[in-house]
């Protein structure tokens, strides 16, 4: 994990700037958002942010292709997720909700810059995956390259849950968004929430990596190395595929 893309953790180390606004934000009393201080959901997206350009800044520069792609594939991933950004913050500022708003021209611009972003950002995601996947990924033993390869490809299934949202105007399926939540996250209690699935697609980009490296780590036998990270990788997809499954059935998690 020595090589890393130096722009990518750049813009990471910026992205963590904004969790730490955000969290002190928290102590400052604001009119709610949909039930919600303000600086809730810009800090859930700054940290899910800050991963994902963490986890780029070591991938990418793994790929076995000319560096001017890997520099341009970058470029497009940093710009796609701080413009995503963008609209969170400025909404939040402004005491209205960013997601699905089109209740004026500016929200509806907002929301419409993200949703350009989110659909960008899945384009360059495919074209990571397809990378990856065909060419060796360099100085990574086999069992990494899988954990990357499989984070990579079930990130994408976020897709199916945000264009989902998106075409919908709502996380919910069975019931309005807002009403009683899982503590933290938000999560309905009371019906389908297609936010669950696209959480843990997001981060098996964090998940399954990590898991990879640490497996590398420890003394143990390489099958059960390979075993385990087998097991994970299967019960990340189940848990992606299923909690989908739910939440268009209009159940919620529990």
């Amino acid at each position: 994990m020595s090589e890393v893309d130096r722009s990518l953790l750049g813009w990471a180390m910026a992205s963590g700037g904004l969790v730490v606004l955000c969290a002190l934000a928290l102590l400052v009393h604001a009119t709610p958002i949909g039930g919600v201080h303000p600086a809730v959901k810009p800090l859930k997206f700054a940290v899910a942010t800050t991963m994902m350009l963490g986890s780029l800044a070591v991938l990418l520069p793994r790929l076995s292709f000319a560096s001017s792609v890997r520099l341009g594939l970058g470029w497009v991933l940093i710009a796609c997720l701080v413009l995503e950004l963008v609209p969170i913050v400025i909404q939040a500022l402004r005491g209205r909700s960013s997601h699905f708003n089109r209740a004026t021209p500016l929200d509806a611009a907002l929301w419409n810059l993200m949703g350009t972003t989110i659909a960008v950002l899945t384009l360059a995601m495919i074209v990571v995956a397809i990378l990856a996947t065909v060419r060796p990924l360099r100085g990574l033993d086999a069992l990494t390259t899988m954990a990357w390869r499989a984070g990579v490809w079930l990130f994408l299934l976020a897709a199916i849950s945000g264009f989902g949202m998106g075409g919908r105007n709502a996380h919910s399926v069975g019931g309005s968004d807002g009403g009683a939540g899982m503590a933290v996250t938000q999560w309905s209690k009371t019906h389908g929430d297609l936010r669950v699935s696209h959480f843990f697609a997001l981060h098996a980009f964090q998940l399954l990596p990590l898991l990879g490296y640490l497996l590398v780590a420890l003394p143990i036998a390489p099958t059960a190395r390979w075993a385990i990270m087998l097991v994970a990788i299967v019960a990340q997809a189940a848990v992606v595929v299923g909690t989908l499954v739910q939440a268009f059935a209009g159940r919620p998690l529990f």
